[in-house]
Protein backbone atom coordinates (compact mmCIF):
# COMPACT_ATOMS: atom_id res chain seq x y z
CA UNK A 1 0.00 0.00 0.00
CA UNK A 2 1.25 3.46 -0.85
CA UNK A 3 0.11 6.56 1.00
CA UNK A 4 0.90 10.21 0.52
CA UNK A 5 1.31 12.49 3.49
CA UNK A 6 1.40 16.25 3.49
CA UNK A 7 3.32 17.71 6.43
CA UNK A 8 4.13 21.20 7.52
CA UNK A 9 7.72 21.49 8.73
CA UNK A 10 8.90 24.32 10.95
CA UNK A 11 12.68 24.71 11.04
CA UNK A 12 14.68 26.71 13.58
CA UNK A 13 18.48 26.63 13.45
CA UNK A 14 20.87 26.90 16.40
CA UNK A 15 20.34 26.88 20.17
CA UNK A 16 19.47 23.21 20.51
CA UNK A 17 20.31 21.03 23.48
CA UNK A 18 21.89 18.14 21.60
CA UNK A 19 22.70 16.13 24.72
CA UNK A 20 21.63 12.52 24.26
CA UNK A 21 21.23 12.69 20.49
CA UNK A 22 22.65 9.86 18.42
CA UNK A 23 22.84 8.70 14.82
CA UNK A 24 19.35 8.38 13.34
CA UNK A 25 20.10 8.49 9.61
CA UNK A 26 22.10 9.96 6.77
CA UNK A 27 21.54 12.85 4.39
CA UNK A 28 20.58 11.92 0.84
CA UNK A 29 23.40 10.50 -1.28
CA UNK A 30 25.10 13.33 -3.17
CA UNK A 31 24.43 16.00 -0.55
CA UNK A 32 27.09 18.65 -0.89
CA UNK A 33 28.32 21.04 1.79
CA UNK A 34 27.20 23.97 -0.37
CA UNK A 35 23.64 22.58 -0.44
CA UNK A 36 23.59 22.28 3.35
CA UNK A 37 24.79 25.89 3.64
CA UNK A 38 22.15 27.11 1.15
CA UNK A 39 19.36 25.51 3.15
CA UNK A 40 20.57 25.52 6.77
CA UNK A 41 23.07 28.41 6.76
CA UNK A 42 26.68 28.26 7.90
CA UNK A 43 27.49 25.41 10.31
CA UNK A 44 27.88 26.12 13.98
CA UNK A 45 31.27 25.39 15.53
CA UNK A 46 31.89 21.67 15.88
CA UNK A 47 31.65 20.39 19.43
CA UNK A 48 34.72 18.96 21.15
CA UNK A 49 34.55 15.35 19.97
CA UNK A 50 38.16 14.20 19.91
CA UNK A 51 38.46 15.50 16.35
CA UNK A 52 35.76 13.16 15.03
CA UNK A 53 33.53 16.01 13.83
CA UNK A 54 34.76 19.04 11.88
CA UNK A 55 31.45 20.82 11.25
CA UNK A 56 27.93 20.55 12.61
CA UNK A 57 24.54 22.14 12.11
CA UNK A 58 21.96 21.90 14.88
CA UNK A 59 18.42 23.03 15.34
CA UNK A 60 14.82 21.97 15.67
CA UNK A 61 12.37 20.67 13.09
CA UNK A 62 8.80 20.59 14.38
CA UNK A 63 10.22 20.99 17.90
CA UNK A 64 12.47 17.92 17.51
CA UNK A 65 16.23 18.40 18.03
CA UNK A 66 18.49 17.43 15.12
CA UNK A 67 22.16 17.64 14.19
CA UNK A 68 23.89 17.23 10.82
CA UNK A 69 27.58 16.42 11.04
CA UNK A 70 30.59 14.89 9.27
CA UNK A 71 31.52 12.06 11.62
CA UNK A 72 35.03 10.65 11.10
CA UNK A 73 35.25 11.98 7.56
CA UNK A 74 38.73 12.20 6.06
CA UNK A 75 37.49 14.78 3.52
CA UNK A 76 37.53 18.48 4.19
CA UNK A 77 33.95 19.61 4.85
CA UNK A 78 33.54 21.38 1.50
CA UNK A 79 34.39 18.11 -0.33
CA UNK A 80 32.44 15.79 1.95
CA UNK A 81 29.43 13.84 0.66
CA UNK A 82 28.80 11.72 3.78
CA UNK A 83 26.60 13.54 6.30
CA UNK A 84 25.13 12.00 9.45
CA UNK A 85 21.86 13.05 11.08
CA UNK A 86 21.57 12.93 14.84
CA UNK A 87 18.44 13.16 16.91
CA UNK A 88 16.29 11.35 19.40
CA UNK A 89 14.24 9.32 16.89
CA UNK A 90 14.28 8.15 13.29
CA UNK A 91 11.19 10.16 12.38
CA UNK A 92 13.14 13.37 12.97
CA UNK A 93 15.77 12.25 10.45
CA UNK A 94 13.09 11.33 7.89
CA UNK A 95 11.38 14.70 8.33
CA UNK A 96 14.69 16.55 8.00
CA UNK A 97 15.55 14.68 4.79
CA UNK A 98 12.11 15.44 3.32
CA UNK A 99 12.50 19.12 4.27
CA UNK A 100 15.99 19.27 2.74
CA UNK A 101 14.92 17.62 -0.53
CA UNK A 102 11.87 19.89 -0.90
CA UNK A 103 13.91 23.03 -0.10
CA UNK A 104 16.63 22.04 -2.58
CA UNK A 105 14.06 21.47 -5.33
CA UNK A 106 12.47 24.83 -4.61
CA UNK A 107 15.82 26.65 -4.68
CA UNK A 108 16.76 24.88 -7.92
CA UNK A 109 13.47 26.03 -9.49
CA UNK A 110 11.87 22.60 -9.71
CA UNK A 111 8.22 23.10 -8.73
CA UNK A 112 7.10 19.50 -9.34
Amino acid sequence: MKITLRLEANLAMGKADTYGTSLMGYMTTGTYYKDLVRIFGEPQAAPPCNGKIKVEWCGHINDQVFTIYDYKSSAIPKDNLDWHIGGHNRLTADLLIAYFNAARKKLDGDTK
